[in-house]
């Protein structure tokens, strides 16, 4: 199993504003900043992702672990190489593929980037399409990740819909991405407010 080992700390920055929620303010917006500074304020941290793998591993652990769980068949080399595959066969409506790959903060997991796509997906299987996966994968989220704050409906700055939970440092956003692929992502918000201060953004 190959992995890219680069550390990508300037992907990260370009997601600190909320994966291009609406700047502009509203009562949702409103909502969510509230949320996050409460969580923030508790001092607890939720630090664990999927498949046993958390915010804070060390990249040489990160690429340990998913080594071993490709010797046992769990995992395998993702898109281009450069990503990781788990296969799910169960909980969605169809067979899919998750492709995952952290983005690392002073040599840690501080940001997860994850997509989903039907493995079955054509231009002309329109059962398959993005629009039917997004509420599947966010039914499977909330088996995933259950208790904690709710989901918040949120809009992007495409005017797209994305889904936000934010429970302690750990904030998850999950958004359609073409008619496709679904993407998610996990951000350590305690690595977020670092990279905000560093660069005098409120």
């Amino acid at each position: 199993m190959r992995f890219n080992s680069r550390k990508s700390s300037s992907y990260f920055f370009l997601v600190v504003i909320l994966v291009g929620v609406c700047s502009c303010k509203s009562s949702v917006t409103d909502q969510y900043d509230k949320l996050v500074k409460k969580e923030l304020a508790k001092g607890v941290r939720v630090d664990s992702l999927f498949l046993g793998i958390s915010f804070g591993m060390t990249s040489k652990a990160f690429y340990g672990y998913c080594w071993e769980l490709n010797k046992k068949g769990i995992i395998s080399d993702g898109a281009n190489n450069t990503m990781v595959l788990y296969k799910i066969d169960s909980g969605l409506r169809f067979p899919a593929s998750m492709n995952f790959y952290p983005d690392f903060i002073d040599n840690k997991v501080a940001n997860m980037r994850v997509t989903f796509q039907y493995n079955a997906w054509a231009p002309w299987n329109k059962a398959q399409f993005s629009d039917s996966l997004l509420p599947d994968v966010l039914q499977l989220y909330k088996k995933w990740y259950p208790g904690g704050n709710d989901f918040i409906t949120m809009t992007d700055k495409d005017k797209r819909t994305v889904y936000v939970k934010v429970d302690g440092n750990r904030r998850l956003v999950l958004g359609k991405f073409d008619d496709m692929i679904v993407k998610s992502e996990f951000t350590d918000l305690l690595e977020e407010e670092k990279i905000k201060k560093q660069h005098g953004i409120k």
